[in-house]
């Protein structure tokens, strides 16, 4: 149960890390060092998280799809949908849109939230827990997770490219 909510939270973590990072990339994050340290401290903890959780080879699997934004582009996407609309609005209106201060400062609690999950989980499940979970049948949520893949990414390009011809 412990890893679920651990994947929950990194799965939340991702979103906040994306939603963060489009300010980052236009230099309208305030201080961007802060924010790097616990981004960075947020990839090496899921990488940990991944490799505890599915083994060595899973777990740096995991890791690179979440690094590479590959479940972002996947699904995770939907969750920032919202905000980019208003976003897209508020420049209509010649507004700069600001960061959420309470978006900013959370990240930051919740990356020590999963690296405190992250040492309780050392003695409450045993290594590669998440992999014996899936037994002995692996290619049923590998082939569910490229489904995914592939109707995601399919629909992030069609709401996005409607959205832009807007």
């Amino acid at each position: 149960m412990l890893n679920i909510a651990i994947i929950i939270l990194i799965l939340l973590g991702l979103i906040v890390h994306r939603y963060l990072s489009t300010f980052l990339e236009q230099r309208q994050l305030p201080y961007p060092m802060g924010f790097l340290f616990f981004a960075n401290s947020f990839a090496l903890i899921y990488l940990v998280n991944f490799i505890w959780m599915f083994g060595v080879i899973g777990g740096i699997v995991a890791a690179l799809l979440c690094f590479l934004q590959i479940l972002y582009s996947a699904g995770l996407w939907v969750f920032l949908l919202p905000g980019l609309i208003s976003m897209h609005k508020s420049l209509d209106n010649f507004k700069i849109p600001k960061v959420n201060p309470l978006i900013y400062g959370g990240f930051s609690f919740l990356v020590i939230i999963v690296a405190i999950l992250t040492v309780i989980n050392f003695f409450v499940s045993p290594y590669k827990s998440m992999w014996e979970l899936m037994g002995e049948n692996a290619w049923t949520p590998i082939l569910i997770f490229l489904g995914i893949l592939l109707i995601g990414n399919i629909a992030r390009v069609t709401v996005m490219s409607k959205f832009m011809k807007e």
